[in-house]
């Protein structure tokens, strides 16, 4: 979704310049990236074929980071040379949680409070010029003695000197911070910076510099690291292999300075923008992360809806999770990981309904949360021990034997096996631990209620997303969960809204989601009472210019083929709404059926024929059979009902 946290990538990065730029969901078996928080619709059309919402991949980079209001991604540090020469004083950075944009429109002057630009080194003023190591007569080894000079307030320092300084053995602390917070603002929305510091070997140096037994030198590190690889793959590539990961962990179980944290969590979440690197990190970093930042900050362990001071503030918890988000896309090794990860699952339910408690829906760090626990419930069934469904969830033993058709085209549909068409959870825990979470009732009425409380297009679309992915598929879960959410939670009426979403990956979801919950008889007719006309009214007049709406479009036949497959009234219902006229023309638009949206149309015309108890309604409303019935219709029809 590129929705969800955003990382450069998004490839993602953008998400719709939402995490993920544009990430797509598919529901085929093959893992999807975060691009964008919306589910596409099925790549096919097998009748009964399971729509699951694709994970959601990257979040937008953080890897700013400022002190003044501006984009998030990159730390944007206060001029280095000026934070030195005041001693005492450490920098405070805050990551910016109104926008994940990534652009900045003002950058910080460097020039020292006094306006003065060089350096006394023995007795001479050594002017630092842009490109030059030293300019104005100073030698290699004046330049090498910078570590050594005490007063900085008349200091311009290049790229050059500040990696020279970095591995100048006596550079001072001061020195050395001085340097890497100079590389952290020149990175900063610089790319061309970003590559000159990894061709003067300056990432190993600042690797280095990690273990160096100073908090300051520790911080602005961290911080330089942290801009050099946001939107850059070879930088990031560049850490990973210098085995930055295992530092950063032990600095952060050491570490008891915030901004020191806050800056090691945003580092993190920019490098598993890198679909390379997710592997690596779900390995090293996904327990201690958890343990260490998530349960803490969850509030998990101390108790139900509890209120208590989180051990780590907001903004940590909040890249920690960003940095989940993206590596719960990592695919059905990374996804069993997550699940199995001790505390992760209860930490992130934990933390979401207490949103939901607190009245506090559209909290950044919710939708980090429910983003991960959407990926994590992506081919749940499929991937879980059989163990689980097997006693969790039984037939109810009086259930008559369903022969009806279940599926988008017809009689010769493959069927969901008839059993599971009145599914009883038998065994439902009343403190579910872990996975057990991820299809309990509970959680079912979170995604509810953020569905209906939330106004964040991310959060609404990766509830939407998770309630799609738990009902997909044809075994008892995916049946349980549609009954649950229609029957007994009454969610239509929270799904009638998101139709009507301005958001086109929400209202993709929304449409896919029903899609699902359309396949079952029992189910239809109070669906089709709810939300047929609104279903017809979203039926775009003609074949949509958007790739998107055209697949929501589809995917909106596909729902109405099912509502009224089994009902001559639904069929009625689609006729009083004006959905023939709709359908005639998106059947017409494409003669030889190339589009998934004409294909679906021509389909839907020819089952409302097939009840012969309306041919005298169409008449009267001035259709006659060639408007149902005709070449395009019936080859639709042979090709789907199958």
């Amino acid at each position: 979704m590129t929705r969800y946290a955003r990382s450069d990538n998004y490839s993602q990065q953008a998400s719709r310049s939402r995490q993920s730029i544009s990430h797509r969901f598919y529901q085929e078996p093959s893992d999807s990236v975060f691009v964008g928080s919306t589910p596409t619709s099925p790549a096919g059309y097998l009748p009964l074929q399971t729509h699951y919402s694709r994970s959601m991949n990257n979040l937008q980079e953080k890897e700013n980071f400022h002190i003044q209001p501006s984009p998030m991604g990159q730390v944007k540090s206060v001029a280095p040379l000026q934070l030195l020469s005041n001693r005492g004083q450490t920098m405070r950075s805050k990551w910016n949680q109104g926008t994940y944009r990534t652009t900045v429109t003002t950058r910080d002057s460097f020039q020292s409070s006094a306006g003065a630009t060089g350096l006394d080194v023995g007795g001479k003023k050594v002017q630092m010029g842009a490109g030059n190591t030293a300019v104005g007569g100073a030698s290699t080894t004046q330049v090498q003695q910078l570590g050594n000079v005490q007063p900085m307030s008349d200091v311009e320092m290049t790229l050059e000197t500040a990696v020279s300084l970095l591995q100048n053995e006596n550079s001072t602390a001061q020195w050395l911070a001085a340097a890497e917070s100079f590389i952290q603002h020149e990175c900063y929305q610089k790319a061309e910076a970003r590559r000159q510091v990894y061709n003067l070997g300056g990432i190993p140096k600042l690797i280095k510099l990690l273990k160096y037994d100073n908090e300051e030198v520790q911080r602005a590190g961290c911080a330089a690291l942290r801009n050099l690889v946001y939107e850059d793959n070879d930088n990031k590539l560049e850490v990973c292999e210098q085995r930055v990961i295992p530092v950063l962990i032990n600095l952060l179980k050491g570490t008891q300075d915030l901004e020191t944290k806050r800056q090691i969590t945003g580092l993190l979440w920019n490098l598993s923008s890198n679909d390379q690197l997710k592997s690596v990190l779900i390995r090293e970093v996904l327990q201690p992360l958890t343990w260490n930042i998530v349960i803490p900050g969850s509030g998990w362990n101390d108790g139900e809806y509890s209120k208590s001071p989180v051990l780590t503030d907001q903004d940590i918890f909040y890249n920690a999770t960003g940095c989940l988000r993206n590596m719960s896309s990592a695919g059905p090794e990374g996804r069993r990981a997550m699940r199995d990860c001790e505390g992760l699952v209860d930490s992130l339910v934990h933390y979401s309904r207490r949103s939901v408690a607190d009245y506090n829906p559209n909290d950044k760090a919710t939708e980090n949360c429910v983003c991960i626990l959407h990926n994590l419930s992506y081919q749940l069934e499929t991937e879980l021990p059989s163990s689980y469904t097997q006693f969790i969830f039984q037939p109810h033993r009086d259930a008559p034997e369903n022969n009806d058709p279940i599926g988008c085209f017809g009689t010769r549909s493959r069927k969901i096996k008839e059993n599971w068409g009145d599914t009883l959870i038998t065994d439902e825990k009343n403190n579910p631990r872990g996975v057990e979470w991820l299809w309990h009732s509970i959680v079912v009425r979170m995604y509810l209620s953020l569905i209906a409380k939330s106004t964040l297009n991310y959060t609404q679309e990766a509830s939407l997303g998770a309630l799609q992915n738990l009902t997909a598929g044809n075994g008892p879960m995916p049946s349980t969960i549609a009954q649950l959410v229609v029957q007994r939670e009454r969610g239509l009426q929270y799904i009638r809204n998101m139709l009507d979403s301005s958001d086109p990956g929400v209202k993709r979801t929304t449409v896919s989601f029903l899609r699902n919950l359309s396949r079952y008889p029992k189910l239809q007719n109070e669906i089709a009472k709810e939300l047929l006309p609104e279903l017809v009214k979203n039926l775009p007049g003609s074949v949509p210019e958007s790739g998107i709406a055209t697949e929501t479009s589809a995917s909106i036949c596909y729902v109405v083929n099912n509502l009224i497959a089994n009902s001559s009234e639904n069929a009625r219902m689609v006729l009083t709404n004006g959905g023939v006229p709709k359908l005639t023309n998106l059947s017409a638009s494409d003669s030889n059926l190339a589009t998934k949206l004409g294909k679906a149309a021509s389909f839907v015309l020819y089952t409302m024929w097939t009840h012969q108890d309306l041919h005298s309604t169409y008449k009267k409303s001035m259709f006659k059979k060639a408007d149902f019935v005709n070449p395009r219709t019936t080859k639709a029809y042979d090709s789907l009902k199958d």
